[in-house]
């Protein structure tokens, strides 16, 4: 391809020895036009690579476009507005309860109002999180309201005047709510708190007293056995004792009393929402 080629000489002044190539004499003059081709056929390719590597990131952002579209499809934003809208509603039925029982209220930022007009399903999930978070404060701080019964047996005497179930004949106020049941069985705590007394007391017998928030205590008399001591931290459906006959009874049961600022009140409202 190249025939004609000319010598060149390199000269080492240091060492004294003489180095010697021939190059081809086209490609001495026309060097610049080599470069420059070289050059143009480099940028081509880099041009072909990147238009591929273009066509395959597009084509793949095009195939996560069209998926999210089908989701946002997919998901029905009005049936969501109306999930959160019921679960504040829910929310504020338990409001009602605490209300009604003197408990604070549960008052959180963002909840209901006007959020859900902005509602889209870019939002969704932080929507969602919100509620999850705002729901585990509402089950919180539902764990230290003294709800349900500590009892499955039967109500036998409820709170309020009564007869005498000694004398049958003069009446008397019962401070609390008698449940019935096998001897032995097991009572549960109604609310998370702290053993404010465990021991033997007067006419309640063997007696357990337990201190919630709110300043509320609940009460469980007349137990056969105490599975309890003072001080000890308890949690909602904790075994506090056994159901049993000591003290001022006319035979096995349970005594169960609320009291808020240290005045006994009906239980029975808080057994429900």
């Amino acid at each position: 391809m190249f025939k004609k080629k000319t010598s060149i000489l390199f000269v080492d002044a240091k060492e004294g020895e003489n180095k010697h190539i021939q190059v081809p004499t086209k490609l001495l003059k026309h060097w610049r036009k080599y470069v420059l081709f070289y050059n143009f056929i480099i940028l081509i390719l880099m041009g072909i690579v990147a238009y591929f590597v273009y066509e395959k990131t597009s084509e793949s952002y095009r195939l996560e476009l069209t998926k999210a579209n089908k989701v946002k499809q997919m998901i029905d934003v009005q049936k969501i507005e109306k999930s959160f809208k019921s679960i504040d509603e829910n929310v504020n039925k338990i409001n009602v309860f605490l209300k009604k029982r003197g408990l604070s209220e549960m008052n959180f930022e963002n909840v209901g109002g006007e959020a859900y007009n902005d509602i889209d399903v870019t939002n969704v999930d932080e929507v969602a999180q919100f509620y999850s978070e705002y729901l585990e404060k509402v089950a919180e701080k539902i764990k230290k309201v003294p709800m349900g019964k500590p009892h499955i047996g039967k109500i036998t005497s409820k709170f309020g005047y009564r007869h005498n179930p000694f004398t049958g004949r003069s009446s008397e106020k019962h401070s609390g709510i008698d449940f019935k049941g096998a001897y032995g069985s097991r009572i549960n705590a109604t609310a998370d708190g702290e053993v404010f007394f465990a021991g033997v007391r007067g006419g309640y017998g063997n007696c357990v007293i337990i201190q919630h928030k709110n300043n509320i205590k609940t009460l469980y008399a007349h137990m056969r056995k105490i599975t309890v001591k003072q001080g000890q931290k308890v949690s909602l459906g904790d075994k506090v004792g056994e159901l049993g006959n000591t003290g001022r009874s006319t035979g096995p049961h349970l005594h169960y009393e609320i009291m808020m600022n240290d005045e006994k009140i009906n239980p029975e409202p808080f057994f429900k929402l």
